[in-house]
């Protein structure tokens, strides 16, 4: 991406820096950084709130580096951005799609303000790529992670557990210690009830991947961001063939020539539950927006039927977790 304004606005660029030198973020309702704009120095958890929901076509990033997502709440198709100047989001993607956007490696204080985004009413939360909360919806005391944790006896969290928050990257929380036991991969989002691993979880470490492919050269699918969708990859990392999942359910893999060939996936937007054998029996896991690069103990070339369940959590319905229990 070209990232260096060119000479025809580069005067407007420096008188418009001298305004807003206070700003770490500025986005512009046009591309070449005209029209209305929105400036800000903290996470954004939801443009609707600001009146720049899914308006912006160009950002100048003054300091850090920047997460901006197609959805509220930092869900949904994800890119990060360095410090400078970008023309056109539609060369990413994201141009007019921009609904939160916050700076990586900072704190995570809401547009409201401050403090953790993630929220959790107690217990001194900890900032980290991924917060863990031993009640639902986000309640209770906290713990945040930032690196590999293989036995979390060594902290207030071991089988305590409830809901998690991924603030970045891709994580694989595991019942039993050293990732062993059932474990269950989480992309970027808000985890109000862990299912079956809700109360159960003794390790959790970094999966690879983030929220999207920006760091990796990758392309995203044609439209990606703007509708319900997942895209399973027949090698680990996203590699080899592809099928991208646009139909509500498909209840046996073999009749789309892709039983038994995931090894990851991404979900663009909503919840899916996939199953190793047809008509959504056998051993089922439901991923959230994100990132998967490998999956799971008894899912990895072994999905024969997908679903959508739902397009918020937590779910209307039992998205058939053993143990599941809604709260």
């Amino acid at each position: 991406m070209n990232r260096i304004a060119p000479l025809s606005i580069a005067a407007a660029l420096a008188a418009w820096s001298a305004v807003a030198v206070a700003q770490d973020i500025t986005f512009f309702e046009y591309p070449d950084f005209n029209g209305r704009r929105f400036a800000a120095s903290h996470a954004v958890t939801n443009m609707g709130e600001t009146g720049f929901n899914d308006r912006a076509s160009s950002v100048v990033i003054r300091n850090g580096s920047w997460q901006l997502c197609t959805d509220s709440h930092f869900r949904g198709r994800c890119v990060t951005l360095e410090a400078g100047q970008y023309r056109d989001l539609a060369q990413i993607g994201m141009s007019n799609q921009v609904s939160s956007a916050r700076q990586i490696g900072g704190s995570w204080g809401g547009g409201s303000g401050g403090g953790n985004w993630g929220g959790g009413s107690g217990g001194g939360s900890q900032g980290g790529s991924a917060t863990l909360y031993d009640g639902y919806n986000f309640s209770g005391s906290s713990f945040g992670v930032d690196g590999d944790v293989s036995n979390l006896g060594r902290t207030n969290l071991n089988d305590r557990a409830r809901s998690m928050i991924v603030n970045y990257g891709t994580w694989e929380l595991c019942r039993d210690d050293g990732f062993r036991g059932g474990c269950q991969v989480y992309g970027p989002g808000r985890n109000a009830n862990l299912g079956f691993l809700a109360g159960e979880a003794s390790s959790i470490r970094r999966a690879g991947g983030g929220g999207g492919p920006g760091g990796s050269g990758e392309s995203w699918p044609p439209g990606w961001g703007s509708q319900a969708r997942v895209v399973l990859y027949e090698h680990s990392g996203f590699g080899g063939r592809s099928y991208p999942m646009t139909q509500e359910y498909v209840p046996n893999f073999a009749s789309v020539g892709f039983n038994d060939r995931a090894s990851s996936l991404r979900v663009e937007r909503g919840y899916w539950l996939f199953c190793s054998d047809s008509s959504f029996q056998g051993t089922c896991r439901t991923f959230g927006p994100g990132d998967y690069p490998s999956l799971p103990p008894g899912l990895s070339n072994a999905i024969s039927s997908g679903r959508r369940v739902h397009d918020d959590y937590p779910y209307r319905s039992n998205p058939n977790w053993e143990g599941y229990s809604q709260q």
